[in-house]
């Protein structure tokens, strides 16, 4: 740490450790596999620039989830090469976990799985939504013990029309 508690400039410029955000990805994995055994989903199409210029095709892998109901949100996840984990939710909302992964940051990988899959929890029930205006993306995760806000300034010409999503929670599947 610096004199004044921030830490020094050149730990905003170091990764020592990328591999410890492979649990991330670890996680990601098993939670695509539980959503597609646990809800009547299927794997969608991804275009080349869904997560981002550049991004989709970096990624390790990603999996895009469309649920059958048409008024939830579909959900994308791709592993970065970092190692991290990229999440489109909806149409307009991407987070990555890590956000940053410098020293400086020490974004903790277990706090993070956390989030995933308290994010991925509130889109699957129905807790999620996300506005376009002219000028930005908003998004809403309202969870039962939780609420996490954001917005984006909107770039032009990304072909989403102004619009508002409160969307539906994904059917489970059913026992047989």
């Amino acid at each position: 740490m610096g004199h004044d508690g921030a830490p020094p400039p050149e730990a905003y410029e170091t990764v020592t450790d990328p591999e410890r955000f492979a649990v991330v990805v670890e996680r990601a994995a098993g939670l695509v596999a539980r959503l597609e055994r646990d809800y009547r989903v299927a794997r969608g199409p991804v275009g080349p620039d869904d997560l981002g210029p550049g991004l989709t095709a970096s990624a390790l892998w990603v999996i895009r989830l469309v649920p059958d109901e048409p008024r939830a949100a579909p959900l994308t996840l791709a592993a970065t090469p970092f190692p991290g984990v990229s999440a489109l939710f909806g149409r307009t909302c991407l987070i990555s976990y890590p956000s940053c992964g410098c020293d400086a940051c020490a974004e903790d990988p277990a706090r993070l799985t956390e989030e995933l899959e308290a994010d991925v929890a509130d889109l699957v029930e129905g807790r999620f939504s996300e506005a376009v205006s002219r000028e930005a993306t908003r998004h809403a995760f309202v969870g039962p013990t939780r609420s996490r806000r954001g917005s984006q300034t909107r770039a032009r010409g990304d072909g989403v029309v102004e619009a508002e999503f409160d969307y539906r929670p994904w059917t489970p599947r059913r026992a047989p």
